[in-house]
Formats: C-alpha cells, sequence, structure tokens
C-alpha cells in the first residue's frame, strides 16, 4: 500500500499514528507485542525492546499525559519513541504495516477536516488491570442473553428434597459475543450465567434449599462450597458437599433468612471459599447461617497463598490437589457449638483414662508444644541463646542448656531470624561448633535469616482492625505442619513479625499469642519468640523473677497469652565482680547475668539462673551449680552423694527411677522402701522438690543422666555415669519397658 495515503513522509505518518489512534488502541498494541511486559504505576516495564523479561525499559503509559508509550532503555540509554517503533522493534513491522494495522482508525485524506476522523471511544468495558502479563485483554462485549425454558445451556443441576423429589433447577448459560463465540473473562474463563427454573419455568421457591440434600441428611460432615460444579467434584471423591443457590450475587446477610440451612444441624461443616474476598465474606455469612441452624461444628479453610484468584475445589480436584490434607491441616481450627447438655462433657466420658504426661523441651523448665517468651535487654546475648538451643535440639544428644536444664526432647528445629544475615549466623555457628558436629546431628535445624531471603514479612499484620496471617508466613507454616518431628520453632525478635502495636495495643498482643498458641498446637513444638524487657535502672536492679515479669515489654497480653516466659537481666556490678572472683574468671561488663521462668501455667523449676558470658563464644552459660558449689553446706553435698547412691543402687538391681513419675520416681519409691540404707534414710527426710531439685543438680554435674530401657522407649530413666544404662547392660526384672 501506499502509506502517502496517510502522510508525506514515514516520520508524519509515525506521527499521525501516535496522534490519532486512540490511546487505549495504541495501549492494547504494546501490551500484546510484549507478554512479558507488567504494570507498575503509570509505567510498562519489560527488559527491552527485543521482548525479554526485566525492568530496564520503563513506558509511560498515563493516557493523560504528552509523554505517553515514551520511554528510555535505561541499560543502552536509547530512547522509546511512540508506538511506530515498538511496533518495529518488538514485532519488526514496517512503518506501511503499522499504518495497514491501524488504518481503520485514520482517514485517507490528509487535509481532511477533524470531523471525517474516525475515531473510537474507549469501550465501556475496557480496563486495564493486572493479569498475566500485568494486563487483561480488553473485554468483549456479550451479546443480551434471551434466556428462556428452550434455551440452549452448557450444564443442570438439580436440588431435590430428602426424598429426592426435584424443588429447583439451576442451568448454567456461557456469554457469548455477536459471533457466536463464548466471551472470556480478565482470568481467561468463560463468562457465565445461572438461571433457575420450577418445573420448567423461570422461578425460584420462595425458601431456597441446599444443594444434595439426600446426602447431607445421612452424613456427619459436610463440605460447603460455592457452586455445583465444585460440589460435584468434591461428591466424586467421596466427600459430602454442598452449596448455596447463585453464590454471592444471591445470598448475603440480608437475604439470608430467605434460604434453609436447617439440613446442617448437628453436622461437622467445613467452608471452602472461593479464593478472593466475595468468597471470604461469603463463608462468614453461610458460617453464621450454619452455627444459627445448630451446625455441630464449623471450620473455614484458608486458602494456600499460591494459588491464584478464584481458586476453588474444582480446581484443587482438576489439578489433583490433596484435598485431604488440606483439610486435615485445619482440624485444629474448627469451631464447636458448646451445649451444656452434650453428654460427651461430662467428667466421666470427656476426661477418661490416664492424664497425658506433661512432655518438656528442657527439663522442668521450658514445656515442650507450648509458646514462650524469651525476654532480655539489647545486647544479651538472646540470639546466640536460641541458637545454641536450637543446635543441641537437633544434634539428638543429651546436654545441659543455659534456660536451666538439661534437653528432654530432640528433634527438628527452626529459626527465623530478622535480624542477623547468613554471614552473622555462620560466625556464631562456629563459635559454638568449632569441631563441626552440626555435619552429624541426628535431626535437622533449618535457619532462615530473613536479610538474605528477600526481607523481612509479617506473621501477623493489622488490616481494617482485623488482625490477619501475612501471606508468606502462612506459605511457610504449611509447610511446618508437614514436619513430623518438629521440636522447636524460635522467632527472633518479636517486634520485625508483627505489623501491629504489640507494645499499647492490648488487641494486638492477645492477638498475636493467640496465633503462636495454635501454631505450637498443631506442630507439637515448642514456640519461642525473642522479646525486648525495659531498661533496667543501675540504681534500682532487678531482684526476683515478678520485677523481671514486670519489665517485659508490652501489654500484659504478651506475657499472658503464653504458657512460659522466660528471661535474664543483668546484676548489679558489686555481684557481678563477686561471682567472677569466685569462679576465678576476669569481670567485664554485660558479662554477668541471672535469669530464669517469670512466668508458667504449670509446674516448672523457678529457681534463679546465674550465667556467665564465654569470652570465647559469646554465650551465656549456665554456671548455677559452679556458684552453689561455693556456697553448699555440707547437709547439701551429702544429700547430692545420696541421691546419686540411690540412683545407682536402683540401676544396679534392674529397677532403674525416673526423676518425679508416679510408681517409678525417686522420692515415690524411696517412701515405699524400708529405711535400711542411708541413701533411703535421707530421700524420705525431706520433700520431693528438694529431691527434684538435687537431682537436676546431680544431672547438671554429669554425675546422672537419662536413658531408654529399650531403643524405642521413652528418655526418661536415671542412670550414673559408666552405668548398665550407659553401657548397655541393664537388665530390667520386669522384663518390660518400664518399671
Amino acid at each position: 500500500m501506499n502509506i502517502l495515503h496517510f502522510g508525506k513522509t514515514s516520520k508524519e505518518v509515525a506521527e499521525r499514528i501516535s496522534n490519532e489512534v486512540p490511546r487505549h488502541v495504541q495501549l492494547q498494541a504494546l501490551v500484546d507485542t510484549y507478554p512479558n511486559g507488567m504494570k507498575r504505576g503509570g509505567y510498562f516495564m519489560i527488559g527491552s525492546l527485543a521482548g525479554e523479561k526485566g525492568q530496564s525499559l520503563k513506558i509511560n503509559i498515563d493516557m493523560n499525559s504528552q509523554f505517553f508509550l515514551k520511554g528510555k532503555d535505561f541499560e543502552s540509554g536509547d530512547g522509546v519513541g511512540g508506538i511506530s517503533k515498538i511496533l518495529k522493534e518488538g514485532r519488526g513491522w514496517t512503518i506501511s504495516e503499522t499504518a495497514e494495522y491501524f488504518s481503520d482508525y485514520l482517514p485517507r485524506n490528509f487535509t481532511a477536516p477533524p470531523e471525517n476522523v474516525v475515531k473510537l471511544n474507549k469501550p465501556e468495558n475496557f480496563q486495564i488491570t493486572k493479569g498475566t502479563n500485568g494486563f487483561h485483554q480488553p473485554e468483549q462485549k456479550p451479546v443480551k442473553l434471551n434466556i428462556g425454558p428452550n434455551t440452549p445451556f452448557e450444564e443442570e443441576y438439580d436440588y431435590t428434597d430428602e426424598h429426592g423429589q426435584v424443588l429447583v433447577t439451576v442451568r448454567k448459560y456461557f456469554e457469548r459475543n455477536e459471533a457466536g463465540e463464548i466471551v472470556k473473562d480478565g482470568m481467561g474463563k468463560p463468562k457465565k450465567q445461572f438461571r433457575q427454573f420450577i418445573n420448567g419455568n423461570p422461578g425460584i421457591p420462595e425458601t431456597r434449599p441446599l444443594y444434595n440434600i439426600p446426602n447431607i441428611v445421612e452424613a456427619d460432615k459436610v463440605i460447603w462450597v460455592e457452586g455445583e460444579k465444585c460440589a460435584d467434584a468434591l461428591t466424586s471423591l467421596g466427600y459430602i458437599a454442598t452449596c448455596t443457590i447463585g453464590g454471592a450475587g444471591m445470598l448475603s446477610e440480608k437475604s439470608a433468612s430467605k434460604f434453609d440451612f436447617t439440613p446442617l444441624r448437628n453436622k461437622e461443616v467445613i467452608l471452602w471459599p472461593d479464593n478472593d474476598e466475595a468468597g471470604k465474606k461469603l463463608a462468614k455469612i453461610v458460617e453464621a447461617q450454619a452455627i444459627n441452624a445448630g451446625a455441630k461444628s464449623t471450620l473455614i479453610l484458608q486458602i494456600p497463598s499460591d494459588k491464584s484468584e478464584k481458586w476453588d475445589a474444582a480446581d484443587a480436584v482438576s489439578e489433583d490437589f490433596n484435598v485431604g490434607k488440606f483439610i486435615k491441616s485445619h482440624e485444629s481450627k474448627t469451631k464447636k457449638r458448646i451445649s451444656l447438655l452434650d453428654d460427651s462433657l461430662l467428667i466421666d466420658k470427656y476426661f477418661v483414662g490416664t492424664a497425658p504426661e506433661q512432655k518438656f523441651l528442657i527439663g522442668d523448665t521450658i514445656p515442650l508444644g507450648v509458646p514462650v517468651v524469651f525476654a532480655a535487654a539489647g545486647d544479651s546475648g538472646k540470639g546466640m541463646m536460641t541458637l545454641d538451643l536450637a543446635m543441641k535440639v537437633a544434634s539428638g544428644q543429651s546436654m545441659a542448656s543455659a534456660f536451666g536444664g538439661l534437653i528432654a526432647e530432640h528433634g527438628d528445629a527452626i529459626i527465623i531470624t530478622a535480624e542477623d544475615d547468613k554471614d552473622e549466623m555462620h560466625r556464631r555457628i562456629s563459635r559454638l561448633d568449632p569441631r563441626r558436629y552440626r555435619e552429624t546431628y541426628d535431626h535437622q535445624l533449618r535457619i532462615l535469616p530473613l536479610p538474605n531471603l528477600g526481607g523481612v514479612w509479617p506473621i501477623m499484620k493489622k488490616s481494617d482492625n482485623e488482625y490477619l496471617v501475612g501471606d508468606e508466613f502462612s506459605r511457610i507454616y504449611d509447610q511446618m505442619l508437614e514436619m513430623n518431628n518438629l521440636k522447636l520453632i524460635v522467632i527472633d525478635p518479636l517486634a520485625s513479625f508483627v505489623h501491629a502495636d504489640v507494645n499499647s495495643d492490648p488487641a494486638a498482643g492477645a492477638a498475636f499469642m493467640g496465633l503462636l498458641s495454635q501454631i505450637a498446637t498443631e506442630t507439637g513444638a515448642t514456640v519461642m519468640v525473642n522479646h525486648h524487657m525495659a531498661k533496667i535502672d543501675a540504681k534500682d536492679p532487678i531482684s526476683t523473677p515478678e520485677e523481671a515479669r514486670n519489665k517485659i515489654r508490652g501489654t500484659s497480653a504478651i506475657v499472658d497469652g503464653v504458657r512460659s516466659a522466660f528471661a535474664i537481666w543483668q546484676v548489679d556490678d558489686n555481684t557481678a565482680k563477686q561471682r567472677c572472683k569466685d569462679l576465678n574468671v576476669s569481670y567485664t561488663r554485660n558479662s554477668v547475668f541471672d535469669g530464669g521462668i517469670v512466668k508458667s501455667n504449670g509446674p516448672a523449676n523457678r529457681e534463679i539462673r546465674h550465667f556467665i558470658r564465654n569470652p570465647d563464644t559469646g554465650l551465656l552459660e549456665d554456671r548455677s551449680v559452679d556458684i552453689q558449689s561455693i556456697a553448699m553446706s555440707t547437709a547439701v553435698r551429702d544429700r547430692l552423694d545420696h541421691v546419686v547412691q540411690y540412683v545407682r543402687m536402683r540401676e544396679a538391681q534392674g529397677l532403674a527411677v525416673t526423676i518425679d513419675g508416679t510408681h517409678d520416681g525417686v522420692w515415690n519409691t524411696a517412701m515405699g522402701l524400708e529405711p535400711t540404707e542411708p541413701c533411703i534414710i535421707a530421700i524420705q527426710s525431706v520433700k520431693t522438690t528438694t529431691i527434684k531439685n538435687t537431682i537436676t543438680m546431680a544431672m547438671q554435674q554429669g554425675r546422672i543422666d537419662k536413658y531408654r530401657l529399650t531403643p524405642s522407649g521413652p528418655l526418661k530413666y536415671l542412670g550414673v555415669s559408666n552405668g548398665p544404662l550407659s553401657n548397655g547392660t541393664y537388665e530390667p526384672v520386669t522384663g518390660r519397658d518400664n518399671v
């Protein structure tokens, strides 16, 4: 063709295209040319005009800007000058080909008056929103459907009563354009409409039934989804699923009374919303109606963060998503309807058998499977202490912890740190483990130094007066639930992971602590969060655990919301210097601390511990035993010897004892014996708590340790160094795993 029909020169033609072709049409040509591009504010970002991914080329897409479709390549410095150059570089088009492409928008007569210029108004349904390449294509305007009983439909669903009698039929229709082609939405899915029919005529019952009532009636557990297709997809896997007529378009808080939810009475109801805001809102409405109808329990599933917008149950089934595992991972979040008339809550039915044993991560100090706050002033060494703890938990070896006892449970551990990068963590690990024993650990320790992994993300954030779980953490948390032997999760520090004011807002503190409790319950791991204490006045040092507790920053909700809180604090200079002198170590500032349990909802060793910083590792080490030994009376030393003697005697007899078991504890077994030996007499003469403290002291000195009677038995039986349990020659007289 002759481009001079459009202008006198190639440059002139290019200018006319830029000036006279509607801007939304030019923009669409840009998007079509570069599918790897993305929208960033008022700009379109692409690697270069060659079309590769990247952000070095920045093109202005502001419809009102005089620099529309102008830009610059940051790497080459080359400028971008209008849609003609873009199509030349991106598609290899000549100016003639570009003119031909836009010919419907350009007049043939160069001097034609403006009224003869063909101008297209922006389509009403045209939108520029983020999609696969940063934008959606302009939507095709559908032909308005004139639906009647005889209009061809795509799918049909019958809503019946419990006897199978059809109450209403729902039909699905696809929207089509003038050419008869199916119109698709911005996600590439067919746009659809639904119509309801009663006995073949348009209509909907006055009381709107649930889908799949015959199966609901017989079920104990029902899954609600947004549409019939999703319900049928789950049914194909053996689940009982239902939905409401019309989804989010028909069901609202105002219209909810028109729907009959009574079939959900006494059912466990699981709600699986579509992955969008409308879906979440609808699920909450249905949950409220299910509760009002008398549902036994309700549970709203949280869609994984990596799923696309509008992802639903049908999508899950089609992509072989593990539906069973997905539902099971939410079971602990189920909201149960409480009824005082439910006989299952009676004491003789609800609390059956032997009470579960309280397990500890660290013997008698830090419980297992609960949230724990670890508080200290800045630059105290919290990070080193929790790193040391995690390494010892993963090691599989029985070792003493700075938190006041021996590691009682071993398994996998995770540290999530917002402050220390990979290099700093590596240096700390090397100081704690110079011989690299970590390469032979029995269990796994995973460390996430977030400065090296894309930056810090919130565990909890506040949005519209709601406290929500962060998307990235939600994804990480799903992975935690797949770890079968997780014992410890360290979060360091609290303030970096909560995008809400936990220090002054009690609701924020309560919400975060509640989330930690949920994590601990569902994973079975101790969740330890490092937190700060208020600055301590040198003139008013801390002398009691209660004073330390009151120095923990934030609202009371932070401490009240956890099962256990551990704190360390600096001692006054005079005390610090005297302890260093007694232990024959050099005194340095910020090296002498006290600490211990400052809050516990259960039994715990509340003794104040004494710490001295190791100058080589930087780790605060528990030197309580050494300090106690210096001041230890002859009576205490004798009692320590007697306890060790008693453990040795019972071990040699094949009757190994535990610390405080009901039938096999040191004190309990001694109380049932004739006072024939000095060790028995000594134990019978004091309280059980005194004996427990003495055993802990002996274990810290390495004179007693915990062992298993069998390879798979519990790690709780006491034995002496080089005794039958330690060398594998122990023979229980009962022939069982316990005594």
